[in-house]
């Protein structure tokens, strides 16, 4: 029986503008008078551009993971009682995950036991369940011999076994910021069981060049992308009897989808662009990618649901080969059950419903992707040859310089942050005002130091200071607060009104309103009974014209600070010498406002 496909199809495509010309006069009209440049154009940091509508290019697949090849959905395991993780681990393998990362204990950290891996992995079939070892700095030796002998002892193969055994010597000494033990020894222990696995017969990446603390430390993509050209590069100087062969590349994804889709394509061509100059053959490198940590909130937390969904997305699309989205509820220190579920079914869902997996490298041929790919891959590599010229990656540690390039493109993305130029939904943008948090996560504990020194680095959230000032804001009694001096009728004055209120309580500040169409000295009266020391005019241009000099100077005159929200075209020095001293609008530097509201209120210094 044969059936006629032309009985299903609509005529819905015909609703849509057929030309980019005919598409752009829609998008124009729906924008009501906002350019639409700026919203499909524009840079990431290092002044990588990126336009978001550009014409289908020729497509070139990009050599990684297989077609019709599922990526390995591994699960966080990072707790330290044996049977509990062993539980959580076969749950976990029994509902969805395909591999595990075990987070393990050391240098401070809680996690996995890795004396005791014989119980955690306690029914776990090593010949179907990859595994990833992600060790405390220096301790990943240790724990990469463990798990070979159990693998010895459980009569397995090596070569049947999948291991990501995770040793990476410049990412344990940026970590600490130098080695604990005499750096000679460090490096000829990392030699010595990189040869015992090679020699035993394991296929699966020993090394695994992890730009998880660059990317959490504050690295713009293109330089997560160089430092792992140059790590790969000192690792081949530091160990010249392994090679890259036996090396994969560890990497962190955010929520801007599209960059995190090229990113993963750049890698790629980076890596094969290596190999090539070190007179290396083909070979797609595996790739392990993780949610971003450093995008994680703890103020509206459910929010980072969507952001490790969108993460996710880009990993399976860019081509990772293992991914692992960490729990929502991660900046809090720990997780829960129900956290550890949902970031499980997450890489259930983005697999099944998405498909992505069955096809090699679904983004060849988008314009968009493919030029960001190429300016990623472009702009990475001449930061790697700066890197170089600083005598390669440890040296630059040494000298500070690559932490000054970690640094300078951190400080960029924390005042697009705090501006809101980069908003977070939950923290800077849209907070949830009622909303009570649980403990703070802990702080790191530092290692003794002893050898090869190098200016560290460590990671940071980005939504940290937001998060930081609302809660010494919220632990006030009473709360620190502004008065909303509202002018004119709520059809006029609703939007200003709330874009004030959304950027107040994103620093824990209490909002009080005036009375609704009030005079001057009615917006006076109620502003000395607020018990605030700022107090906000808020309404529309035209108010401001009309009422908004006399409203200032009432409330100068009851002992205000008068702020304005909005900047008007016309009519500023008048408002000015009424008593405004300050001017907020969007695209200001939001963190300083609620600073200094704050301050002036008596809560947070």
């Amino acid at each position: 029986m044969t059936t006629d496909a032309s009985g299903f199809t609509t005529d819905f495509a015909a609703e849509f503008p057929a030309s980019e010309a005919d598409w752009r006069r829609a998008v124009e009209a729906a924008l009501k008078g906002r350019p639409l440049d700026p919203v499909i154009r524009g840079k990431l940091l290092d002044d990588v551009a990126f336009d978001a509508i550009l014409p289908r290019a020729e497509a070139r697949p990009i050599a990684g993971r297989p077609a019709g090849a599922r990526w390995t959905a591994m699960t966080r395991i990072d707790i330290a009682d044996p049977a509990k993780a062993s539980a959580q681990a076969l749950e976990d393998l029994e509902n969805g995950a395909s591999g595990l990362s075990l987070i393990l204990a050391g240098a401070g950290r809680d996690g996995v036991d890795a004396a005791r891996l014989d119980e955690t992995l306690d029914g776990v079939l090593l010949d179907l369940a990859p595994v990833h070892l992600d060790a405390a700095p220096f301790e990943g030796t240790a724990a990469a011999r463990n798990v070979a002998a159990l693998i010895e002892a459980r009569g397995l193969r090596p070569s049947d076994v999948s291991v990501l055994f995770g040793l990476d010597l410049m990412r344990d000494l940026l970590s600490l910021g130098g080695s604990p033990k005499p750096w000679a020894d460090a490096v000829a222990d990392t030699a010595a069981v990189v040869d015992e696995l090679a020699s035993k017969g394991f296929s699966s990446p020993i090394l695994l060049i992890d730009q998880r603390l660059t990317h959490d430390a504050g690295a713009s993509e293109a330089l997560e992308l160089a430092t792992a050209l140059a790590s790969a590069v000192e690792h081949v100087r530091l160990l010249p009897d392994a090679s890259l062969d036996i090396a994969g590349l560890a990497v962190s994804l955010d929520a801007d989808q599209f960059a995190g889709v090229a990113k993963l394509r750049a890698a790629r061509l980076l890596w094969a662009a290596l190999r090539r100059e070190l007179g290396l053959d083909e070979r797609a490198v595996h790739i392990y990618a993780q949610t971003s940590l450093r995008m994680m909130t703890r103020n509206d937390a459910q929010t980072n649901m969507v952001r490790t969904t969108i993460a996710t997305f880009a990993a399976g699309v860019g081509g990772a080969d293992s991914i692992v989205a960490l729990p929502h509820d991660i900046a809090f220190g720990g997780t829960d059950a129900d956290a550890r579920r949902i970031a499980r079914n997450t890489q259930s869902i983005v697999l099944e419903e998405t498909n992505a997996y069955r096809v090699a490298d679904p983004a060849a041929g988008a314009g968009a992707i493919e030029r960001l790919t190429d300016a990623l891959a472009e702009r990475a590599w001449a930061l790697f040859q700066t890197i170089e010229a600083e005598g390669g990656l440890l040296e630059a540690a040494k000298s500070g310089a690559w932490r000054d390039m970690v640094l300078k493109s951190r400080d960029s993305r924390a005042k697009n942050v705090a501006t809101r130029k980069s908003p977070i939904v939950g923290v800077s943008q849209f907070p949830k005002a009622s909303e009570v948090l649980g403990p703070s996560e802990t702080d790191p504990k530092t290692a003794t130091v002893v050898d090869m020194k190098v200016a560290p680095v460590q990671p940071t959230r980005i939504a940290e200071p937001f998060e930081a000032l609302r809660a010494a804001n919220e632990a006030k009694s009473p709360r620190p607060s502004v008065y909303l001096a509202l002018l004119g009728p709520i059809a006029r004055h609703s939007a200003r009104a709330g874009f004030m209120r959304n950027l107040l309580e994103a620093g824990g500040l209490a909002v009080v309103d005036g009375p609704i169409e009030g005079d001057a000295a009615a917006l006076a009266d109620g502003f000395a009974k607020s018990g605030a020391a700022i107090a906000v005019v808020t309404g529309a241009d035209a108010d401001y014209a009309e009422t908004g000099a006399a409203a200032a100077e009432a409330l100068a005159s009851a002992g205000a600070t008068v702020w304005l929200a909005g900047r008007p075209k016309d009519g500023a020095a008048e408002l000015e010498g009424a008593g405004v001293s300050r001017f907020v609008a969007a695209g200001d530097d939001a963190l300083e406002i609620l600073t200094a509201a704050s301050q002036a209120n008596g809560g947070a210094a």
